[in-house]
């Protein structure tokens, strides 16, 4: 049984807090407003000042405002799916992705976020469609490789998971959780226990204190990949 691990904070692109830094664009986008009260970027900028500091009602009021001025302003619809998403409303976080996507087809940042949100929503065909849209543009997204694997894993589709994995590792060998996804795939699903070992060790030479060590630990004393000394030099290939 595998147990994908996937860390959906990543699907919400920038949504970190630097208090001190939003603090600032909050006060410089509030005084541009009031400046050119009638501009709709101020707006949609202050908007997103509230929401990476955890206003999310301040922040949707704001950029709500944006969208009664400027209905065709496709970034404002953006901002308005990831504040959704922030507040827990799945439906209209995807209907403001998808309108934002209907007005302005180049805003290709959507399609990662609305991938996202589909495969929190359940649905993963749809999920597939936005992740591949978007990698079609960037292929080497860090990220983007290894949550498209994460929908397939949902699907069953182990076989294009591993071929996902395995891309998301060549824009970043050092990715922790697409190699602990890969050795769980390559031993519950393909019982490959070379390739399982390999990616188990790394994901745990990488993170020596991941959250989960202990089971990992365990499947890999299971698989006889912790007898000997040194770390396992078994070969990668193709299932």
């Amino acid at each position: 049984m595998v147990a994908f691990f996937i860390v959906i904070s990543l699907l919400s692109l920038g949504t970190y807090s630097r208090n001190r830094l939003w603090n600032d664009e909050r006060d410089l986008w509030a005084d541009c407003v009031k400046k050119s009260p009638n501009k709709v970027r101020p707006y949609i900028n202050l908007g997103l000042a509230h929401y990476h500091q955890g206003a999310y009602e301040k922040a949707r009021e704001i950029t709500q405002q944006a969208i009664q001025m400027d209905p065709k302003d496709a970034n404002a619809y953006y901002s308005l799916s990831l504040i959704y998403q922030k507040i827990g409303d799945l439906r209209q976080a995807i209907w403001m992705g998808e309108k934002s996507l209907e007005i302005d087809p180049t805003l290709h940042i959507v399609y990662y976020t609305l991938g996202g949100l589909y495969f929190e929503n359940g649905q993963y065909d749809k999920a597939e469609g936005a992740f591949r849209k978007f990698l079609k543009i960037y292929p080497y997204f860090p990220e983007g490789h290894h949550l498209l694997a994460v929908v397939y894993g949902a699907q069953k589709r182990f076989d294009q998971a591993v071929v996902e994995f395995e891309r998301e590792l060549e824009v970043n060998p050092h990715h922790i959780l697409a190699h602990l996804n890969l050795g769980q795939v390559y031993w519950y699903e393909f019982q490959n226990r070379e390739k399982a070992i390999y990616h188990l060790k790394i994901a745990l030479f990488l993170d020596p204190f991941l959250p989960n060590r202990t089971e990992i630990r365990r499947l890999l004393q299971r698989l006889g990949g912790l007898s000997g000394s040194g770390f396992y030099q078994g070969s990668r290939g193709k299932v």
